[in-house]
């Protein structure tokens, strides 16, 4: 991600509308399929960021936030709230099976090698331990939005499917998200194609007084209603898998 982005996730991620909804989100899932009776469980922020989401995991378990980023993890540090390393996501720095949840908000997208990462993923959960993931989703969608945020790829159903149950993490919910301004957010990036708009720039900005409230709200219900019935299209994909088996895979 350009240093930049970075600067403007950690300004924005506490009180913007998409990073609010996200949390939303994350934090109905985590709490579902995580904790499962658990009193404290330990949990890895992977890819971390700037630190938005540690407080709300922090409140659930034990957390470590993992980021490759010095400048991302000094922010995050200064949010406090858990305990931060710089390390990659290929090469997890973590002891076999010591994780009882992974979170991976937006993350795989950002690395080159995705498929080592979901593998070490796996090599970190402990038996019947839990990722929690966010990606972008559809190819097409592809902008400068993505260029700044240094994404390698958008994904569809078909190729995520493929990459986490070619790791050996068993699939066990998959969902679009982001649902509701789908059509808006399409006609956006679209038009900006066909403007032949330049340059590298996220979306992420400050949203107009007024509307801010409102965008969360919409995304609280999406939230909501993805306790009964996956969505059928969005802007992102979310999911949830699981490590079965005594051992991890190398």
């Amino acid at each position: 991600m350009l240093h930049q982005e970075y600067r403007t996730m950690h300004a924005q991620e506490l009180s913007h509308w998409w990073f609010r909804g996200r949390r939303r989100l994350l934090t109905e899932l985590v709490h579902r399929h995580v904790l499962n009776g658990r009193p404290r469980p330990r949990l890895l922020d992977f890819g971390c960021g700037t630190g938005g989401n540690v407080a709300t995991l922090a409140a659930m378990g034990e957390v470590i936030g993992l980021e490759p980023d010095p400048g991302a993890v000094e922010l995050a540090r200064s949010r406090g709230g858990a305990l931060y390393c710089r390390g990659s996501g290929t090469a997890l720095p973590f002891a076999s099976e010591s994780f009882d949840g992974v979170v991976a908000s937006d993350v795989l997208e950002h690395i080159g090698d995705d498929s080592s990462a979901v593998g070490e993923i796996l090599r970190v959960l402990r038996p019947g331990g839990k990722l929690v993931f966010t990606v972008p989703a559809h190819p097409w969608l592809y902008a400068r939005h993505d260029a700044a945020l240094l994404h390698h790829r958008r994904y569809t159903r078909r190729s995520l499917r493929a990459l986490i149950q070619q790791s050996g993490l068993r699939l066990e919910w998959l969902s679009y998200w982001n649902a509701i301004l789908f059509p808006a957010v399409c006609a956006f990036r679209l038009i900006g194609q066909l403007r032949g708009d330049t340059g590298v720039q996220s979306d992420i900005g400050s949203t107009p007084l007024g509307l801010n409230e409102p965008l969360t709200a919409v995304l609280g219900l999406e939230a909501r209603a993805l306790r009964y019935v996956p969505l059928p299209w969005g802007v992102s994909l979310v999911g949830i898998a699981s490590r079965t088996g005594s051992s991890a895979s190398s």
